[in-house]
């Protein structure tokens, strides 16, 4: 099937960058806004051949199937790119594709379906001889859980069963008490039900100071190849700040025995797309399967950078119908690639999301390096979508010009209105550990909190009377009611933002005196929450 127009059901960095591919390949494109009068701050849609809206505020109308084969079908066309996030591993929508003659540029559904599930995931992996980390079955009550954790014993991660991003995901690596646990797990269950309409959780042995190395594949429904490792140990509350192609602690050996389990389990799933099969890797090299992304990934640049392939392209090939263009035996790895994400977040406030106006935006240029955002002067950073503002990508023959290349670009950019993670970047790209190789997932919280990050994730307003929001964002918990004595550390409310769950921890003692929010309130930066007396 010839695909001659896509619908681009996301925004932002990935939306342009469909539309790239798509030019380069004839395909005409359709863009997504969510209400008229806001096309200012979606790029994408200056950019496709038409444009659609959704006609809801904020991110809910990407996550509207049914609104967006509405649109797919008045637009007429052949297939809907999903990119990542919102309906890119939804089973249900990518089923109902089928049904409405729509391709969807990804997986079968079915595929979708399996891998929804870390744990049926993880089974799939131990079945064809893959290792995987110890861990327990749904949890179904509090009975089962302190039994599970009895069982598995510090540390351990009481993680989400769907869904990804570092939402859901609990570590406990000390003894902590059954209330203490439970507690845990019921917020863990509200988080996940907010973020992915699904409560289900399990626990699994936590390790750290591991490395967390993903590899790319591509299927076309009968073969299967990988296009080499990406090293993603550079990240924060479970999300990636930081990666690079290839990895510097995978040796050939490594990388080909990896590689090759990799392309087995997306054999055995029958594999058609781009995918990715992620492990932890621990500093004697043992590996352990995680999971399995089937979507485009955000860092994908990297492996793009370094084997000369458009994965972009090949997707679309494969929902084409074509067969793989490659063998695994074509596949060259050349050069190095390192992406940073640059995110509108507070280092200083533990990466807390910012939100605001961009009043200046000037992208690094020069030999090897790639600015993929969506980003230009008056852009306005909403707090409903994920805090990516751009990726900068430098590639270059070694990684230590690759190094070197990104350290001068986080010096050239500038985003001026919103906070960002730049200095972080320029902080990091300093530290002998990081550029000898040496760091794991820990690396961020362990190494350079002192010097970058306030871990307790205060609100300093909360020393006053009357407590303010720091940031823009939904009211997702709330902790008091009127009339409750509140003591220094006691967490006043949780305020969702930017796919982050962000906490309101009070710093003085008082008695409540109003709450001035509902639950699912949305509430602008400086908005007062509560007053204390």
């Amino acid at each position: 099937m010839k695909i001659h127009k896509i619908l681009i059901a996301n925004r932002g960095e990935i939306a342009v960058r469909i539309i790239k591919t798509c030019k380069a390949m004839g395909i005409k494109t359709v863009a997504l806004c969510p209400v008229k009068g806001e096309e200012h701050d979606f790029l994408e849609t200056s950019l496709a051949d038409e444009l659609y809206y959704l006609e809801r505020v904020g991110s809910l109308g990407y996550l509207d199937g049914s609104r967006i084969l509405e649109i797919a079908r008045e637009s007429g066309v052949d297939a809907i790119h999903p990119c990542y996030g919102f309906l890119a591993e939804n089973w249900e929508f990518a089923e109902q594709c089928k049904k409405n003659n729509i391709k969807f540029i990804g997986p079968h559904f079915e595929t979708l379906r399996i891998l929804a599930d870390k744990i049926e995931a993880k089974k799939i992996a131990e079945k064809i001889g893959i290792p995987t980390i110890s861990s327990s079955g749904l949890i179904e009550n509090e009975d089962n859980l302190l039994e599970w954790a009895g069982r598995i014993t510090t540390p351990f991660i009481l993680k989400a069963s769907r869904g990804g991003g570092g939402i859901g995901m609990r570590v406990v690596d000390k003894e902590i008490k059954k209330d203490e646990l439970i507690n845990l797990s019921q917020e863990i269950r509200r988080e996940t039900t907010r973020a992915f309409g699904n409560d289900d959780f399990f626990i699994e042995k936590y390790f750290s100071n591991v490395r967390h190395i993903e590899f790319q594949i591509l299927g076309d429904g009968k073969n299967v190849i990988h296009l080499g490792e990406r090293d993603c140990s550079i990240q924060r509350r479970f999300q990636k700040l930081l990666e690079e192609a290839p990895s510097f602690f995978c040796d050939e050996a490594l990388r080909s025995k990896i590689g090759e389990q990799a392309v087995e389990i997306g054999k055995e799933l029958c594999y058609e797309g781009a995918g990715t099969v992620e492990f932890l890797v621990d500093e004697n090299k043992n590996y352990y399967f995680i999971e399995i992304n089937p979507r485009l990934q955000v860092e994908h640049p990297v492996t793009e950078a370094i084997t000369g392939i458009d994965i972009v392209e090949q997707q679309i090939c494969i929902a084409e119908g074509m067969p793989l263009a490659f063998e695994q035996d074509d596949i060259r790895l050349s050069g190095w690639a390192i992406e940073a994400r640059i995110n509108a977040e507070d280092v200083q406030r533990n990466f807390q999301p910012s939100s605001g106006m961009v009043v200046r935006y000037k992208a690094p240029i020069g030999e090897g390096i790639m600015a993929h955002s969506f980003l230009h002067d008056g852009q306005e950073i909403y707090p409903y979508f994920d805090s990516l503002l751009a990726k900068i990508v430098a590639v270059g023959k070694n990684r230590e010009e690759a190094i070197e290349k990104l350290r001068k670009a986080m010096d050239e950019i500038v985003i001026e209105g919103v906070v960002t993670t730049t200095p972080f970047f320029k902080k990091l790209f300093a530290k002998d550990g990081f550029l000898r190789g040496a760091f794991s997932t820990d690396f961020v919280s362990e190494i350079l909190k002192i010097e970058l990050m306030n871990d307790d994730l205060v609100n300093k307003s909360v020393g006053e009377k009357k407590i303010k929001a720091p940031l823009a964002g939904m009211i997702s918990e709330i902790f008091v009611k009127k009339g409750d004595v509140v003591v220094p550390g006691q967490k006043l409310l949780t305020l969702s933002a930017m796919k982050m769950e962000n906490e309101v921890i009070a710093e003085r003692y008082g008695i409540v005196q109003d709450v001035s929010i509902f639950l699912n309130q949305r509430v602008k930066g400086g908005e007062i929450l509560i007053i204390l007396t």
